[in-house]
Parts: C-alpha cells; structure tokens; sequence
C-alpha cells in the first residue's frame, strides 16, 4: 500500500535516483537508472525476505 510506495520512493531517492510521480491512483514512474543499479538492486532484493 502507501507505507510502501513511500519507503520505495525513499530507497530510490537514497540511490540518487530522479523519480517524476503523475496521476491520483497509484503513479506512473519514469526512472533513469544505469544498468548497474538494476542489477544492484535485484542482488540487494536477494538478501532482503520483507520484499
């Protein structure tokens, strides 16, 4: 729900990541991020049993 979203947005604006929000329900997201950083965060994903 929101507290998720809101601690994604964190964790993306944490990783200097420009994050442009649009719309009432939900958001429709359009993220600048180098190929790194996909992999980084599927392999920081990996170790995290929240997500």
């Amino acid at each position: 729900g929101i507290k998720v979203e809101e601690e994604i947005i964190c964790d993306l604006e944490r990783l200097d990541i420009e994050l442009y929000v649009r719309g009432q329900h939900g958001f429709w997201a359009s993220l600048r991020i180098e190929p790194d950083w996909i992999s980084r965060i599927k392999e920081a994903q990996k170790e995290d049993n929240e997500i």
